[in-house]
């Protein structure tokens, strides 16, 4: 069950972060032209998609475990919070650097 609660509240932040990319760690760190570059690169948006496929994903293991009488799904969460973040690090650098024209 603590994997639906645990989809839910990824959902609930990918929402929070798309209307106050200040979620963000270590977004108030960044000077003004790094967020300039990040919103026009869509660093929100990605960080939106990205939770909410990790909330997602999480709640479908959960219901995927019951389906398949395989309690051990239930706990793909944890995977899917590792993964995440690590998408989230490489990908969100690349959009901050990235140069717009």
């Amino acid at each position: 069950m603590e994997s639906i609660y645990i989809g839910l509240l990824f959902i609930a932040l990918g929402i929070l972060i798309k209307f106050f990319p200040n979620l963000l760690a270590g977004y108030n760190q960044l000077s003004q032209k790094e967020k300039e570059n990040a919103i026009t690169n869509g660093l929100p948006k990605f960080a939106a998609s990205v939770f909410g496929a990790m909330g997602l994903i999480s709640i479908v293991g959960y219901f995927a475990g019951i389906w398949l009488d395989k309690p051990s799904l239930s706990n793909l969460w944890v995977l899917v919070t590792i993964v995440g973040m690590i998408v989230l690090i490489v990908f969100g650098n690349i959009l901050v650097n990235k140069r717009t024209r």
